[in-house]
Order: C-alpha cells, then sequence, then structure tokens
C-alpha cells in the first residue's frame, strides 16, 4: 500500500544529517504534517513531542490529577511535556528563568519557578505542602537530580533525558566543569549501594536517551503516532522560538547555547 505520494507534506526524524537541503527518509518514518501547520512548526514536533511522551506517559505513567514538575520549561522539549502533560489533566510545575514566566504559563504551567533566584526544590514543597510531586521531567542535572528525587511523593517518577549542566552557556566547553560534574553522577540519585532504600522509599529513575531509542526501535513510531490525533486537532501545538536560514545557522545555535529561546529553533533550507 502506498503511504505517501509525491507532493504530501510530511515531518519526520532523522537519526542524523537533518541539517541539510535535500533529506531522505524511509516512507514508514514520515507522518502527515496537518494543513493548518507550518513546515517550520512541523519541523518542531518530531523529536521534542517524542521525547515528551516517552518520558511522561511511557516511563512516568503521568495521571489526570497527579503533579508533574518540568525543568527547562520554555525549552523545545518543556513546552512540548507542558502541552503533553495539560492534556493529561496533570498540576503541572515548571522551572525557567522569570522573564520567561508569562511564556510558560500560557502553555500550562500553573505553578512557575525561577531557577536562577529560588531554590526549585524549597519552592515546590512550599507549593505542595511538604508533599512534593508524581513525576519530574529533568535534563539540567546532575545537580538537580538528587533534589528532583527528594522531591518524589511515594509512587514517583523520576525521568533523567540530559546533561546541560555539563554545557556551558558561552558557546565553549568547559572540560574542568564539565569533568566534575560528571564525576557527581554516581552519587546524583541512585548509587548502587542504594537499591534497598530505593525499595523502601518507592520511588523510581529512569534514564531517557532518544538517539538510543532509534537505534533499538528503528523508529519513533511508538512515540509519535499516539499524539498524532492530538496534533491534527490542534490540541498540540509546535512552538517555534526563531527560524534562521542555513547561512546563519551559527546564530541559531548560539540561541540555544545562551538560552534565550522560548520553544524550538528552527533551521531553515
Amino acid at each position: 500500500m502506498e503511504l505517501h505520494r509525491v507532493g504530501d507534506r510530511v515531518i519526520a526524524a532523522t537519526r542524523f544529517n537533518g541539517q541539510a537541503e535535500l533529506v531522505t527518509v524511509p516512507a514508514e518514518n514520515a507522518f502527515p504534517l496537518p494543513k493548518k501547520l507550518s513546515f517550520e512548526e512541523g519541523a518542531a514536533f518530531p523529536i521534542n513531542y517524542a521525547t515528551a511522551y516517552a518520558a511522561l506517559v511511557i516511563m512516568g505513567g503521568l495521571k489526570q490529577g497527579e503533579r508533574v514538575l518540568i525543568h527547562a520549561a520554555a525549552g523545545g522539549v518543556g513546552i512540548s511535556a507542558t502541552q503533553v502533560a495539560k492534556g493529561i489533566g496533570a498540576e503541572i510545575f515548571g522551572t525557567a528563568s522569570g522573564s520567561k514566566h508569562d511564556a510558560i504559563r500560557e502553555q500550562g504551567v500553573e505553578h512557575a519557578i525561577d531557577y536562577r533566584t529560588l531554590d526549585f526544590e524549597d519552592e515546590v514543597r512550599k507549593i505542595t505542602g511538604g508533599e512534593g510531586v508524581d513525576v519530574i521531567m529533568d535534563a539540567l542535572g546532575p545537580t538537580s537530580f538528587r533534589k528532583d528525587y527528594r522531591l518524589l511523593r511515594q509512587g514517583g517518577r523520576l525521568i533523567m533525558y540530559g546533561l546541560s549542566e555539563v554545557q556551558s552557556g558561552s558557546g565553549k566547553r568547559d572540560i574542568p566543569a564539565a569533568l566534575r560534574s560528571l564525576a557527581r553522577m554516581p552519587l546524583a540519585t541512585m548509587p548502587w549501594w542504594k537499591s534497598l532504600g530505593v525499595m523502601n522509599e518507592n520511588k523510581g529513575v529512569f534514564g531517557l536517551n532518544m538517539l538510543h531509542w532509534w537505534d533499538r526501535e528503528g523508529n519513533f513510531d511508538r512515540v509519535i503516532e499516539p499524539l498524532l490525533e492530538a496534533l491534527d486537532q490542534g490540541d498540540l501545538k509546535p512552538v517555534v522560538a526563531e527560524a534562521f536560514p542555513f547561512d546563519r545557522a551559527p546564530d541559531a545555535h548560539r540561541m540555544i547555547e545562551e538560552r534565550r529561546n522560548v520553544g524550538k529553533v528552527v533551521l531553515v533550507p
């Protein structure tokens, strides 16, 4: 059966080599792009929303009425996760710099926390009366992972999917700082000797790497197909921070490194 025809508007994820004027993907890895969305919005969908769905739904098992803390809630994945959590009916906490709070509240964050001026652990405890939250998505780590773990309620789930702390916002690699952060990783959440403690505390820790997901399954069908109806109906709306032409690709990467974006940064051939 023919999946697509020449001229169809589609979206697809690529394992690598996506920053190019021409890209080929297997036909079964392409999904229809709703007419109401631009190509830039389409480009902001696959990886971001696949990550959000894998973390919150498949790993986190987020349910209506549960509390979820989404770190970096103004980023591409953060906004995607907020929209997915809102669709589920969760109570949403989000960290972002103060200048981005209006933007994340517009997406559905009920409790916006400025991680630059406040201790997010203290703030979440205040808001929840010390109870904590059920699910946490964190790409900041590793320093924040330990705080996340302490914030989990009984049955809580922490999903670690990145280490932005290891990367410098200056565009240059700070090797000593990266090594110090990586050295903290074994102690950040669940050291090997803590297995009994985890059992007694009734908490779970998940690691998520979408590149390895692709390697194992060969596609993102399991984490994209369940979202297509909501995308078509407008319940999910990709947010594009800015679209840059290819000759300004360095500016695009600089915008991400300096954390100035609200939503996805896109390159346009």
